[in-house]
């Protein structure tokens, strides 16, 4: 039932604004919540902002945070039509003459005599042939068409990469054999019967996954132990002829499985290809029919005590159990028009032969000259030409000097006293915006950490050009810049952007690595103590602190106490540096190591403090003003919800008011009719 209201009604009195007047008196307190919360809506939509921009800020330091992918080339060629080429960070300036032979082909098949129609039977049988030293058998029926069987054999899961098609030609449908790669390791052959084939029955696993070519021998799963130095495999078996197959191999720290393929298909001398599939070694003989190829690997620990366990190599494939029965679509029937070739290149006039060429199986190239890939397009001769491209670290430093200032500019105007107005900014007194802007600033006022006088060319980013003026602004003296990197270009990108590297003053304890991520960068002391050819004692400090902290080590590696807290981060100075240690001799050797990082490593490590999901400074700080927020919320529901109670009883009383005066007037009329 609703609420009754009679606004003056008997009295003349307008209750109904008497009411709302006594409700804007009592709103005072809700109105004085909804302020604050205004405030606190303001601070949140401006730590918002700032970190939005200060992610921006992180993203263009990290841009520069790796002085190896600073290192950038303009690359061009002499002639487009000829060759392209693109340069990464790992190539090297200089001009190079390249001399294109030949273009890299892939191998195309027909056949010769065809069929009237596309809807003629093949016939019933089977038919084989290899691809990429793959080999593959159809199966026909007597009902299959020509056209089914183009089908068969683009639609075969076991397809390795050829593409059949049908060809019209007087009068006549031929079948297509298309190679999908150029090269001679692509070529196509039909065979009379299947060809042998051995594998290893389970394949290498790194990290309980199969191992790709790149693994290290010492990271397989299979592998045990550290290298003593004259480990060796041994490699031995049959060719399909019977001849004997004995090569032996030293592997090492080094050794890969890309490395132990191509030493099986050294000892086989061309008549078989050794490739690795799904972490497995296959072995596929190059003659199809009866076979007596056979592959064995052992492995020989040396003086050492390693152990590897080569998984067990048979016979996966019986070399001529299936023969090709499909009449009229034999080798002898097909015609190559088109042979598989590699593109053949000299690079500065390598190799020096009239008939020595570089070959490759691929009209791309990029394991010639090193960090550079070759796109052949025609033959001839192109001079390429690779230039230090300075304009493009340039404009990753003028982003970050944006970036910077948008940032600065934000926290100015936002913590600042606007003296006109006498308004406060709306984070001024917020001790975590304060810290931002120190943190932010530092990396560009101090010495940046592990450089050092007379060894590195620069010690602080106001040496290649970078300037704070009165107001704290940055930017970029170009011709400081330009100055700094011509006088040294690898120095100008350390002190960008060292990633955790350096270097030991000791010939005995070497820099091995660091983490990126937990290592702090600075200068170490070190002392290690190796008896008997093994190290029995390591421990470690950065050296402005005075007591050592034990260290970790294996076989000649030294590793720094790698504790964490319970939110990750690392305990320690040390985590994660690594040593290398020459066990030849026996002493305590002590060495003073430097770990550098460059200025914009350490701004992206000081924002990344800021911005962490759970746990930066200002995640934080947003998290305590939204509970503010929240914490009001609740209290104007409460306020909210007293003042509708408190409304509703004025209503109730004004209203009893206003029935109880109507009755009276009503009483004192009837007795003035009396």
């Amino acid at each position: 039932m609703g609420e009754l209201r009679l606004p003056g009604l008997a009295t003349g009195i307008d209750t109904a604004k008497l009411i709302s007047q006594l409700m804007a008196i009592e709103r005072r307190t809700l109105n004085k919540y909804m302020a604050r919360q205004d405030t606190w809506n303001e601070r949140k939509n401006a730590l918002s902002s700032l970190k939005t921009k200060l992610e921006t800020l992180k993203s263009t330091a990290a841009a520069l945070s790796d002085a190896r992918q600073l290192r950038a080339y303009a690359t061009t060629s002499s002639d487009t039509d000829i060759l392209t080429a693109e340069s990464s960070n790992n190539a090297f300036e200089g001009n190079h003459t390249v001399v294109i032979d030949q273009l890299a082909n892939a191998d195309r098949w027909v056949h010769t005599v065809g069929a009237k129609y596309a809807e003629d039977y093949v016939g019933e049988g089977t038919f084989i042939y290899t691809y990429n030293h793959q080999e593959v058998v159809i199966t026909t029926t007597a009902d299959t068409t020509l056209e089914e069987f183009v089908g068969l054999i683009n639609n075969d899961a076991n397809n390795p990469g050829l593409t059949a098609n049908l060809l019209y030609y007087n009068d006549a449908y031929h079948l297509v054999l298309n190679g999908n790669d150029a090269g001679s390791d692509y070529e196509i052959g039909v065979n009379a019967s299947n060809t042998e084939v051995w594998q290893t029955a389970s394949p290498f696993t790194a990290g309980g996954a199969n191992a790709p070519l790149a693994t290290k021998i010492m990271d397989l799963d299979e592998f045990d132990g550290t290298f003593a130095g004259d480990e060796t495999i041994t490699i031995s078996g049959q060719q399909h002829d019977g001849t004997a197959v004995n090569q032996v191999f030293a592997v090492n720290a080094n050794t890969k499985l890309d490395h132990l393929i191509e030493e099986i298909n050294d000892a086989f001398g061309g008549t078989a290809t050794a490739t690795l599939v799904h972490g497995q070694i296959r072995l596929t003989d190059h003659t199809s029919g009866a076979s007596s190829m056979q592959l064995s690997l052992t492995y020989n620990p040396g003086s050492g005590s390693t152990t590897f366990d080569v998984p067990a190599i048979s016979q996966s494939t019986q070399g001529g159990s299936v023969t090709a029965t499909l009449a009229a679509y034999a080798e002898a029937d097909f015609t190559e028009t088109q042979a598989a070739q590699d593109s053949r290149i000299k690079v500065d006039g390598f190799p020096a032969g009239a008939e020595e060429w570089i070959s490759r199986s691929s009209n791309t190239i990029d394991n010639v000259l090193s960090g550079v890939t070759l796109h052949l397009h025609d033959t001839g001769t192109v001079q390429v030409n690779l230039t230090r491209d300075i304009e493009s670290v340039k404009q990753k430093l003028n982003s970050m000097v944006d970036a910077y200032n948008v940032v600065l500019a934000f926290i100015n105007e936002n913590t600042g006293y606007e003296e006109e107005t006498q308004t406060a900014g709306t984070l001024m007194g917020d001790a975590t915006v304060r810290s931002i802007n120190n943190e932010v600033r530092m990396p560009l006022l101090r010495q940046t950490s592990g450089f050092v006088v007379d060894v590195d060319s620069f010690l602080m980013p106001g040496e290649i050009g970078l300037e704070l003026d009165g107001e704290g602004m940055l930017s970029l003296d170009n011709s400081a810049f330009d100055e700094a990197i011509a006088e040294d270009y690898m120095g100008v990108l350390a002190i960008i952007g060292a990633d955790k590297t350096g270097s030991s003053t000791s010939n005995t304890v070497q820099l091995y690595g660091a983490s990126s991520k937990y290592t702090t960068a600075g200068t170490y002391d070190v002392e290690v103590t190796v008896s008997g050819g093994a190290i029995t004692g390591a421990r470690m400090k950065l050296a402005t602190e005075s007591t050592y902290r034990d260290a970790t080590f294996s076989g000649n590696i030294v590793t720094g106490d790698s504790s964490f807290t319970s939110g990750g981060d690392a305990v320690y100075a040390e985590n994660g540096l690594q040593l290398s240690v020459d066990l030849s001799q026996d002493g305590t050797f002590t060495a003073t190591v430097r770990v550098k990082q460059g200025f914009a490593g350490a701004m992206e490590d000081a924002l990344d403090r800021f911005l962490k999901a759970t746990s930066g400074w200002l995640t934080l700080d947003q998290e305590s003003v939204k509970t503010q927020i929240k914490n009001l919320d609740d209290r104007i529901a409460v306020e909210e919800d007293r003042l509708a109670q408190k409304e509703e009883r004025l209503v109730a009383r004004y209203a009893r008011l206003e029935k109880t005066l109507a009755l009276l007037q009503s009483q004192m009329a009837a007795l003035g009719m009396l």
